[in-house]
């Protein structure tokens, strides 16, 4: 039986531990090489609950895929032509496999249903249903939400997506319009939410030799462009990289977390910049260390939302008010993770009070103990494991798989920093993590 729970006991961690591949990037590795003409191994990949999802929905659109249990570090592809499916892709409770597997789908000349579980049949695709109804693809759906079923075939040509569209709907016409027979022309109109996951989408992509030429918020593609490559290496995650780095800062502890690159395009290598912004500091081997926490004010996360959840756990550590804003579509991801993340800092005695995008968190108070709901959210999960290390009393967490959709090892890799965490079944510790 699964663990039910996690408690978390209150402590400084200390050490090194190594970053998890990036989710974002695994994603779109997956994509392209399933359709790579030439016979593609993606090098340190994330084996998670969404990556899995995007790796079972290309098995039945006909990819060929090789994962060998003794090597989990390769994922080997061989060219294939993807095709409709006889049933549902299941996405499970993956937004970005359900959108970039969408757009996919909208190439293919028979209907592909996606779907996935109650979470992301919550979630709104509306933008990109609309884009690609006007490329000539037909879209059926609930609302916007899936079950959704699309089929193409999607034809070249110009497509604009609205102001305030997900990034992660542009990335979906970025990996598929470049592949059709003609040119075609995306401008996305600004803001753009979360928009450095476009970066990612666009090194990829030119990674495996697609053609976009970029203009400010205009995406040129000549068409007629495949996917090539033998090998392609996944990053170290900066999101989930933030969740040791934030337990440093509250802690007082020192981190380091290896794997990462400095020069990376995901936004979220901001996490050092915010935890500074805090009072922590970078120290030898680049080395995060904690210290007494000051707020900073503001902090706009409409261009790193998945820093959301770690930053505001900072803010409940951090004496002074921290305004968060720019994150109305956190409403939307795996939880409304702004009502998520103040309902556990309030049972954990912080100050809180949501704003239609953001939360205001007047920190610096003690914090205690608590039973925690994770809302079926990873981020949620793991940024109240950071809180409770801060907390004075044990705190229980419900839900310790939640971290398994983008850090698998996160409970152990708290573990060896040090840190107290002990997985529960009923009333007794399984393992200590």
């Amino acid at each position: 039986m699964k663990p039910h729970a996690v408690e978390v006991r209150p402590g400084r961690i200390d050490g090194t531990v190594t970053a998890p591949p990036s989710k974002s990037q695994t994603h779109r590795a997956f994509l392209l090489a399933a359709q790579s003409v030439v016979p593609c191994t993606v090098q340190s990949p994330l084996l998670a609950d969404d990556t899995r999802a995007t790796l079972s929905c290309l098995l039945a659109l006909g990819a060929r895929i090789h994962l060998d249990p003794d090597r989990p570090e390769t994922v080997q592809f061989l060219p294939a032509s993807l095709r409709a499916p006889t049933q549902a892709l299941d996405c499970r409770n993956s937004g970005t496999t359900l959108r970039i597997l969408s757009a996919t789908a909208a190439r293919l000349g028979q209907p592909v249903t996606l779907t996935g579980d109650d979470s992301l049949r919550e979630r709104p695709n509306g933008a990109l249903h609309d884009a690609l109804r006007a490329r000539g693809a037909t879209v059926e759906s609930r609302d916007g939400k899936a079950p959704v079923t699309v089929r193409g075939p999607l034809r070249p040509g110009s497509v604009r997506l609205p102001a305030g569209s997900s990034s992660q709907y542009a990335s979906a016409l970025l990996l598929s319009l470049p592949m059709l027979a003609g040119p075609s022309i995306l401008d996305v109109e600004a803001p753009v939410a979360s928009a450095p996951y476009l970066e990612v989408t666009l090194d990829t992509a030119r990674a495996f030799g697609l053609a976009i030429q970029r203009s400010a918020d205009r995406f040129a593609m000549p068409g007629g462009s495949l996917p090539r490559a033998d090998a392609f290496t996944v990053e170290g995650d900066w999101s989930a990289a933030a969740f040791p780095l934030a337990a440093a800062a509250v802690t007082g502890g020192s981190v380091t977390v290896q794997g990462l690159r400095a020069d990376s395009m995901q936004g979220d290598r901001a996490i050092l910049g915010h935890l500074q912004s805090f009072g922590a500091s970078l120290g030898p081997g680049d080395s995060l260390r904690g210290g007494p926490l000051h707020s900073p004010g503001v902090i706009d996360v409409s261009q790193t939302p998945d820093l959301f959840p770690a930053l505001v756990a900072v803010a409940a550590c951090a004496r002074g008010t921290t305004t968060f804003t720019g994150g109305a579509n956190l409403r939307h991801k795996e939880s409304d993770r702004i009502a998520a993340m103040a309902d556990g800092l309030s049972r954990l005695g912080a100050d809180v009070r949501e704003t239609p995008d953001g939360l205001v968190v007047a920190g610096g108070q003690p914090l205690r103990g608590a039973t925690l709901a994770s809302h079926g959210d990873h981020r949620v999960h793991m940024a109240l494991c950071v809180a409770a290390l801060a907390a004075q009393g044990p705190s229980t967490l419900d839900d310790p798989a939640a971290a398994a959709v983008s850090y698998p090892g996160f409970h152990a890799d708290l573990a060896a920093l040090g840190a107290d965490v002990r997985l529960l079944q009923g009333n007794r510790t399984v393992v200590s993590a």
